[in-house]
């Protein structure tokens, strides 16, 4: 009762962002860069940008920011996190779960250590995150846990590309997802899930060549690749109060990639 308490006395929302430093997470921040709400920001190992950013943020929206370095590939690394959030914010209202990565190849690529790693970062450690924070989200007036899944798990591509390890991580974390979004029915939090397609990167590290990256888009019914922004305003809709009456839903954001 004085978790409830201590939310129900601050009209500041505390916003949980994973894999923030670059691509659709550093496009949340921004989005979510208000000062009514409190933002903590994690990247695995990208800490550079992830500075960047929050220096970004401060000076332009003067925005309160914590920040974490945490390889979820480290349990007990994730768990210090977990411990460190709790001790500095007291709870957390809502989740956006968007670490994670894309490993191209078919079972022929397949090693024990690639999968281990892709279900610890895009699968386990969503779930004891969830399993952290999900007694505070139900206690918030404005719970909401966003998932960022992949069309990997859905549809090989429009160039027959394989993403096995990627797929499985984010099946698991749909799983999770819905199962979260069953548990906090009987709240007024929400728990949903958001499947981009081909999206344009603003890093170095890519699954694909720029060539490549302009043959793709070129295939997709709508013509182009979906940016970081259009994903993130979806984040920003469903973590609102006018998305209250969604859950339980895996939205797909493709350039009409399912058309195919």
């Amino acid at each position: 009762m004085k978790k409830a308490a201590l939310m129900n006395n601050s009209d500041k929302l505390h916003i949980l962002v994973t894999g923030a430093a670059s691509g659709i997470g550093a496009a949340c921040a921004r989005k979510l860069a208000k000062p009514n709400n409190v933002l903590f920001l994690h990247t695995g190992k990208n800490q550079e940008k992830l500075d960047r950013l929050v220096q970004e943020l401060r000076s332009q929206k003067g925005v309160e920011i914590y920040c974490y370095t945490t390889d979820f590939n480290h349990p007990d690394r994730l768990a210090e996190m977990i411990a460190k959030i709790k001790g500095r914010a007291g709870y957390i209202d809502q989740l956006v779960l968007n670490a994670g990565y894309a490993d191209k190849g078919d079972f022929h690529q397949l090693t024990t250590e690639k999968l281990s790693t892709a279900l610890a970062v895009m699968a386990e450690s969503p779930a004891l995150l969830i399993k952290a924070f999900i007694q505070d989200i139900q206690n918030s007036q404005s719970g909401r846990i966003v998932a960022i899944s992949s069309f990997v798990n859905k549809a090989i591509g429009v160039n027959d590309t394989a993403f096995t390890i990627t797929a499985a991580a984010k099946s698991a974390l749909e799983g999770l997802t819905m199962e979260a979004a069953r548990q906090l029915q009987k709240s007024r939090a929400t728990a949903n899930i958001i499947s981009p397609g081909y999206t344009r990167k603003d890093s170095e590290k890519s699954a694909f060549s720029e060539q490549q990256w302009l043959e793709l888009a070129a295939k997709l019914p709508l013509g182009r690749l979906v940016e970081p922004d259009e994903v993130a305003a979806l984040v920003q809709f469903l973590l609102s109060e006018e998305a209250a009456m969604i859950t339980g839903q895996n939205i797909s954001i493709d350039s009409g990639l399912n058309l195919l």
